[in-house]
């Protein structure tokens, strides 16, 4: 085997197999004796970290537990690269796009809590209520996650073809909760310090069951997948395998050809141009995009489009000291008091901005909190290839179409021209179509797209 990249002797091999032999026999004989949840709880004694790498060749057919998700495909386990069974390909893909969004859950948690904190600080400063410190409290464990991980797959039955990256994010969105409250102590000094905290609370996993409907078979399935995802310790064994799906905290930053900056610095936004702001359209968001080129917003990671005031990159900094803490210093000189965003966060603005009261909320308007390559699946998973999304070959002549690239994106502008918010040390500028290896294209979902008179 020339490529492959998981060396094993003959003998360990044999012995693996032999092991994984008699743990598949057990699990089989207790699903012949009491169905799928007796397998489940043979599984969770059974559950060493090799066993589960052997699911996917001898037990697809009696039970799918999360570690098929994670680790039961022949070709990330037994070192092969690539498969030509169609069906071998098709689970692969969607195991691993599953994986990913698993894995990514604590990134995605993280920064959930971040785009809420962002918010509610802003609409805090948009009531005249100035911050000066944040603190947030986040009481959740690993355990939680695991509790998520195994609730979720609980709920969708273990069914590949019926989950994805998608509705598991939509799931844990809704189950994490939190509590802000604003304080006001003295300083030390002849002030006062105003300090926004944000308790984010454990999940219970008995009452999130019972809110589901779960019955007593259903919480015994997600009581195993729990304790299997616990035994074998999925969620560090396997991460190398998603480094893919990581975020990049500094944007596209490392192109090199022409870029246009703006030529103002303007926090304003202005709607008076607005073909209908009591919608959400492409023309709309092309308007948008364009004032945020021209008055030079900055970009940091986990913004999109409040002011960068000093208490909100105070608490960024701590919530990404790679990410933002690493170019503080850039940051601070540049983009502190102005209006940022990050690649995605420049769309997900415009979408959550309230044209009422011209304050950007959070998820408001039907615009989920997508990261970049989510918003770009959300857009395929709705659409119809080569109408709705495609690759560049394909693209119409239409502003305000969303660009994609692996984990950045940019909003097209007509006439060949995208604004995209690149990285912390270029902000938001414009580059040529052609220029920036983009590939693909996509109309977002949540937008209504207009004609061009």
């Amino acid at each position: 085997m020339a490529d492959n990249n998981n060396t094993r002797s003959g003998l360990q091999t044999a012995a693996n197999l032999a092991y994984a032999a008699k743990a598949a026999y057990r699990i089989i004989q207790a699903a012949a004796a009491s169905g799928a949840y007796g397998a489940a709880a043979v599984a969770v004694k059974e559950a060493l970290p090799f066993l589960v790498k052997i699911l996917v060749g001898v037990l697809v057919a009696v039970i799918v537990i999360p570690m098929v998700i994670f680790t039961a495909l022949p070709n990330i386990f037994f070192g092969y690269n690539s498969s030509d069974t169609e069906t071998v390909i098709r689970m692969t893909e969607q195991a691993m796009t599953i994986g990913g969004a698993y894995m990514s859950l604590e990134d995605f948690e993280k920064t959930q809590i971040d785009s809420v904190v962002t918010s509610i600080a802003a609409e805090y400063e948009a009531d005249g209520k100035a911050i000066d410190r944040i603190v947030v409290s986040n009481s959740m464990k690993e355990e939680d996650l695991l509790w998520l991980i195994a609730i979720n797959s609980a709920a969708y039955q273990q069914d590949l073809d019926a989950m994805s990256a998608e509705c598991i994010r939509e799931f844990c969105e809704s189950r994490i909760s939190y509590l802000p409250s604003l304080g006001v102590s003295g300083d030390g000094g002849d002030g006062t310090v105003t300090t926004l905290k944000v308790e984010v609370k454990r999940l219970n996993p008995d009452e999130l069951m019972e809110q589901l409907g779960f019955d007593e078979d259903a919480k015994l399935w997600a009581g195993a997948l729990f304790e299997t995802l616990e035994e074998s310790d999925a969620i560090h064994e396997y991460a190398a395998y998603y480094d893919a799906y990581q975020p990049d905290y500094s944007g596209d930053s490392s192109y090199t050809g022409d870029i246009q900056y703006g030529t103002e610095y303007n926090n304003e936004i202005d709607i008076s141009g607005f073909i209908d702001p009591e919608s959400k359209n492409n023309l709309d968001l092309v308007a948008y995009v364009i004032q945020a080129w021209e008055n030079n917003w900055g970009y940091v990671w986990g913004t999109y489009g409040n002011i960068l005031t000093g208490s909100l990159f105070e608490y960024k900094k701590e919530q990404y000291p790679e990410g933002v803490g690493n170019y503080a210093d850039f940051i601070e000189e540049n983009w502190l008091g102005h209006r940022t965003a990050d690649c995605i966060g420049l769309i997900k603005g415009y979408a959550w901005l309230d044209t009422s009261d011209m304050t950007i909320g959070y998820a408001k308007n039907g615009m989920p909190d997508y990261g970049a390559d989510q918003m770009y699946q959300s857009a395929k998973d709705a659409g119809t290839l080569n109408v709705d999304y495609g690759s560049l070959g394909t693209m119409p002549e239409i502003p305000g179409l969303m660009l994609w690239k692996e984990g950045h994106v940019g909003v097209y502008i007509g006439n060949g021209y995208v604004i995209e918010a690149m990285g912390t040390k270029k902000g938001v500028v414009k580059t040529e179509l052609e220029s920036r290896g983009w590939k693909g294209w996509c109309k977002l979902p949540y937008l209504d797209y207009l004609e061009v008179e």
